[in-house]
């Protein structure tokens, strides 16, 4: 164990090492009133303790550490031997979200080669929305390690501005690995429908469903109305989860023109789908999809007859 020339310090390491969870527990909150730097080393210890309580206490008082002690620990901390002690570096990093953690986080993400520790000081920035860290993130989209680029994408995705759209598309379209490509398509829905809208419909062709569920449920976000056939075309997938999220998308277009699609999804053998078909005919509001949400009023499926109810008050209410 090391030492500490703080007298009070010191002892708090020695009461962190004791086999009693309970004296670990006050040594935590000790930790607050210590006041010297190194009692964020102390922190880190006590975030990986074996005992849940004790590692629920750290996380508490994260907060009542001066944020660039705090992120130099927990930065210091990412390259860590014990992979435990690596993962709850980085989710403390991520939960942090203080402006005054940008410099520092910055500066390891320069000095870093390692993916673990690149990737986590990226989705620690990503809250702040530091513009500083736009340069950065850009270099990481061509990272070899996938995690780098899909914490940089968001990075990206919360600065929100305009000139990094070519490179978030790039990913979405192109990048190898598919969570990439979803989390870039998801990052887009800061853009407007015109600049966007054609590459997400096209991304409701991707191999990999989990994108095309993005690039569906983004379509809606934006109110692209140029989305609306090939929305009610995916309601055809093979995967479910697309055709859950088309359902719901073409309810936020708001068009007449899918309801008979969706009175079709609103007799699916799914009531998750039958449940978002009702939920859309009632979002659309048209006398038209009245005769499908009558007939789910009684539908084998509490919520779906519940929904439908809903809808029903919807219709009589534009009525």
């Amino acid at each position: 164990m090391k030492t500490y020339d703080d007298p009070m310090l010191q002892e708090i390491a020695e009461n962190l090492a004791s086999s009693d969870p309970g004296i670990r527990r006050v040594a935590v909150l000790e930790l607050v009133d210590c006041g010297e730097p190194e009692a964020a080393e102390l922190l880190i210890l006590a975030l990986n303790d074996p005992d849940p309580a004790v590692r629920q206490e750290a996380a508490k008082v994260v907060d009542e550490f001066d944020a660039v002690d705090i992120a130099d620990a927990l930065i210091a901390a990412l390259g860590d031997s014990n992979e435990v002690v690596r993962n709850s570096a980085a989710h403390a990093l991520a939960d942090l979200k203080d402006p005054a953690a940008a410099g520092p986080l910055l500066e390891a993400l320069d000095n870093s080669s390692d993916s673990f520790v690149m990737a986590g000081i990226l989705r620690a920035v990503k809250p702040l929305r530091n513009p500083a860290s736009q340069a950065p993130a850009l270099g990481c989209l061509n990272h070899e390690d996938p995690q780098v680029r899909r914490e940089a994408v968001g990075v990206i995705g919360w600065l929100k501005q305009t000139e990094n759209l070519p490179a978030l598309i790039e990913r979405a379209q192109h990048d190898s690995d598919a969570e990439v490509r979803r989390a870039a398509t998801g990052a887009l829905v800061y853009a407007s429908g015109d600049q966007v809208g054609p590459t997400l419909v096209g991304l409701l062709g991707d191999e990999h469903w989990q994108v095309r569920v993005e690039a569906a449920v983004s379509i809606g976000k934006l109110d692209y109305q140029a989305g609306l056939q090939p929305l009610m075309d995916a309601t055809r997938d093979s995967f479910w989860q697309v055709r859950e999220k088309a359902v719901d998308s073409l309810g936020k277009l708001g068009s007449v023109g899918a309801i008979p699609v969706l009175g079709t999804c609103a007799r699916d053998p799914m009531s998750n789908l039958r449940k978002a078909a009702i939920g859309a005919l009632g979002s659309i509001g048209h006398r038209d999809g009245r005769p499908f949400v009558e007939s789910a009023l009684d539908d084998p499926d509490p919520d779906v007859r519940k929904l439908a109810r809903w809808a029903m008050s919807k219709l009589e209410a534009a009525a």
